[in-house]
């Protein structure tokens, strides 16, 4: 195993940016924002994304840094399985790792983990 990580977000944080915000356009790819708004509780599944995002970067170790952004770790759902695209230097990085994806919702609170390893 390579790292493990784990985050936790409240929908209503997400839902205060609104749908059309600048933050949105900031943190999610094009691709994310248009599945994530077309669900019958986008917050939700925004929040779930963002959580995905966050438990990426502790799976890692290096956090948010000016190499990463947030679009470089983008969460796609092929035939309903939720995992994780990389784009740029997180796709030079760890574009060979073998990413495990979980994420769910209960009530106000989204959470994720991710468990990155060298096992291809």
């Amino acid at each position: 195993m390579y790292g493990i990580g784990t985050d936790i977000v409240t929908i209503l944080r997400i839902k205060q940016w609104g749908e059309n915000s600048l933050m949105l356009e900031k943190v999610f790819t094009s691709s994310e924002r248009e599945y994530c708004l077309s669900k019958k509780y986008p917050h939700m599944h925004l929040a779930a994304a963002f959580a995905i995002k966050e438990a990426f970067m502790k799976a890692v170790g290096t956090g948010w840094n000016s190499s990463m952004q947030w679009k470089d770790v983008e969460m796609i759902s092929e035939s309903g399985r939720i995992s994780i695209r990389l784009h740029n230097k997180a796709e030079e990085i760890y574009g060979r790792k073998k990413v495990f994806v979980s994420s769910s919702c209960a009530g106000d609170l989204a959470v994720a983990l991710v468990v990155l390893s060298d096992d291809v």
